[in-house]
Order: structure tokens, then C-alpha cells, then sequence
């Protein structure tokens, strides 16, 4: 009876051995499963963060290599204008560094010497400044008035308004002014608005203008003159609400800069000379950073050699802390090798610039 009991026992249920390979076997499918998940997980995060990496990355690039493009950009004979000859006149005051097409950039190696015009705090790295007109042209409806400092636009649809900067300008000849009235804003279309130029009146406080000693010409609206506006932009790595660092872009007449791509760490630019003399023939002849570069060489700054150190939005991504080469300071022409902090992923982005209005 007792072995008939054992035998229905056995074929009605697991016996306790059984019941114990049971649980491993299923423990080691769980296990199994689980190291699967944990490594699909973290090759997502992986994959994730470097396609993350490489957007910023690209965006961060394209944002300044577009403003570093059109540096010096005055409209009509961009190349030519300069106050040397008398072509260019800049009336602003306080004064607006501008001299002409080759005044169009700035750099300012671990932003030494640069002002910073926002409440955002600069945390890293150097900052470059660009001088240009942006935006559409619009004519004049009559001819310029250089006593009284007023011109008639056919509209304002570009949206000029007080304390802004300007160009007045045609083939021949250019003025860079602030305007220091408030132009009302219209359509595009027959809507005659007068922007002045005059010695006050700018800004929030009125105390932006124009020194109106300095004589301005008078244009025709024959000789199709125009006006565009006038901006001064710098681009620098600040930390943003979250506390992280990012890219930021200021413009003058704006209060308020542009958080542009977060996560850029750090910025390294190098600016390409051409130092053939006493003509220069286009080519870059050596690279230098901004403090190694006398005021009177900025004329012959052709190129910005531009890198960007940008990190992943997750840390605990890579195994250990990555190493990296960013930034040279021996001279030997090799970017220092650095190691990162955290375990964050990190790529160093690099472009070269041609500054195209200093280009022969």
C-alpha cells in the first residue's frame, strides 16, 4: 500500500527535488533575461546619448558657422567699405567697434577682455564676437537728410526700432547709426517711416545716439540706397536654469540671449592669419588664439578654427571616466589630453571657418 501511495503521489504532484530544480532552472531564465534586458538597456542609453551628442553637436556648429559666414557683411561692396577711405562712416555712440569688413569679428580667449552684456554667467571657454547686417533690405522713399539726421524707409517691415543699430548704405558708400526714434512697425508696401540718427534719444533711458559732429553724406534714392539692420553677436557657454552648461548666443538690442544648444561644455577657437606682406594674398599662412593677436592684426584674420567640447545628457553612460583631447596650451600644435570628471559621454566637434567678406 505504501509504495502504491508513493507511486499516485508522484504522478498527482512534484516532489520536493523536483520542485527545487524547478526554481533554479527558472531562476537562471530570469537571470538570463535579465542580463539581456540590463545590456539592451544600456546600449540604448548609449546609442541614445551619442545620437544626442552628435545633434548638439552639429546644431551648435551650424548656429555658429552661419553667423562666422557673413561676418563684416555691409550689403553692396561688403569688401570695400572701410572707414580708410572714407567709404564707411560709424557714428554710434557709445562707439560700436566697426571699421568695415575686416572689423567683423572679435575673439576673446577664456573671455578675457570680453563684456558680458547678459545676467547669464559665462562658465567655460573662449567667446568670439561677429559684426554684420542681417535680415531684408529696404529702400529709401527719399533722399537722406545729413542736417536734420533722419531717412524716409519705403516700411518697416524689418521691425528697426529705438536704440537698434543700422546701416544707411549703397555701392559706394555706408553709414552705421543707431536709431533714436521708434519707428513705427508696418507692412511691406507704401509705408514711409523716418528713422533718426540723432545725437540722443536711443534706448531705454534715451542715452544711446550719435556723435553728430562727425559729418555723414547725403544719399539719393536714385543711387538705390538701403537700410538693414545692424547686429553685434556673441556666442559663449553659459549655465542655463537647470544648472548645466550651454551655448548661448547675445545679440545687441536684446535683453534677453538665446540658450541655443545645451550640454556644449566648452569652446576652443583658434583664428587663421594671413601675414604675407605688405599685401595679402588670401592664404592662411599660421593660427594663433585670440590673446596671441595685436589689435592690428584682426584685419588679417581670415578663418576661425572652431572646437566643441559636448557631453551627454546622462552620466553612468561609459565604464569609466573617458579621456578625451581638447584644447592645446605647450605650443606643439596637439590638443591636450583631459579626463572627464564624471562618467558623462563626451565628443570634441571641429570646424574650420573661411570668413568669406575677408577672402580676396
Amino acid at each position: 500500500m505504501s509504495r502504491l501511495s508513493t507511486h499516485r503521489r508522484r504522478q498527482g504532484g512534484l516532489t520536493l527535488i523536483e520542485l527545487l530544480i524547478s526554481l533554479v532552472i527558472g531562476l537562471l531564465v530570469l537571470g538570463a533575461l535579465l542580463v539581456v534586458y540590463l545590456g539592451s538597456r544600456s546600449a540604448y542609453r548609449s546609442s541614445d546619448s551619442l545620437a544626442r551628442v552628435q545633434e548638439a553637436g552639429r546644431f551648435a556648429i551650424d548656429f555658429i558657422a552661419q553667423d562666422a559666414r557673413m561676418s563684416g557683411f555691409m550689403g553692396c561692396r561688403s569688401r570695400n567699405l572701410t572707414i580708410d577711405d572714407q567709404t564707411l562712416v560709424n557714428i554710434t555712440q557709445p562707439v560700436v567697434t566697426f571699421n568695415g569688413s575686416r572689423d567683423g569679428v572679435s575673439g576673446f580667449n577664456d573671455g578675457t577682455g570680453w563684456t558680458n552684456p547678459t545676467t547669464v554667467t559665462r562658465t567655460a571657454g573662449d567667446v568670439i564676437t561677429f559684426r554684420r547686417t542681417t535680415g531684408m533690405a529696404v529702400g529709401i522713399s527719399s533722399n537722406s537728410d545729413p542736417v536734420a539726421r533722419t531717412v524716409t524707409l519705403r516700411h518697416n517691415s524689418i521691425g528697426l526700432g529705438n536704440g537698434e543699430l543700422a546701416v544707411l548704405g549703397n555701392c559706394e558708400r555706408a553709414v552705421v547709426f543707431r536709431v533714436t526714434n521708434n519707428p513705427a512697425l508696418t507692412g511691406i508696401g507704401d509705408y514711409p517711416t523716418v528713422l533718426e540718427y540723432k545725437a540722443t534719444g536711443g534706448g531705454i533711458d534715451g542715452t544711446l545716439g550719435n556723435d553728430t559732429t562727425i559729418p555723414v553724406p547725403t544719399f539719393n534714392v536714385g543711387s538705390r540706397a538701403e537700410v538693414l539692420r545692424f547686429v553685434e553677436t556673441s556666442y559663449f557657454i553659459g549655465q542655463n536654469a537647470a544648472g548645466r552648461p550651454s551655448l548661448f548666443r547675445a545679440v545687441s538690442g536684446s535683453a534677453t540671449p538665446e540658450e541655443l544648444v545645451d550640454n556644449v561644455e566648452d569652446m576652443d577657437i583658434v583664428y587663421g592669419l594671413d601675414t604675407t606682406l605688405p599685401d595679402q594674398d588670401g592664404v592662411i599662412d599660421e593660427y594663433r588664439r585670440a590673446d596671441q593677436i595685436t589689435a592690428a592684426n584682426w584685419s588679417r584674420v581670415v578663418s576661425a578654427r572652431i572646437s566643441l567640447l559636448v557631453v551627454g545628457p546622462e552620466d553612468n553612460i561609459t565604464t569609466v571616466a573617458q579621456r578625451y583631447r581638447f584644447r592645446e596650451s605647450t605650443g606643439d600644435g596637439v590638443a591636450d589630453e583631459q579626463e572627464a570628471t564624471d562618467r558623462r559621454l563626451r565628443h570634441v566637434f571641429m570646424t574650420t571657418i573661411s570668413l568669406r567678406n575677408r577672402v580676396l
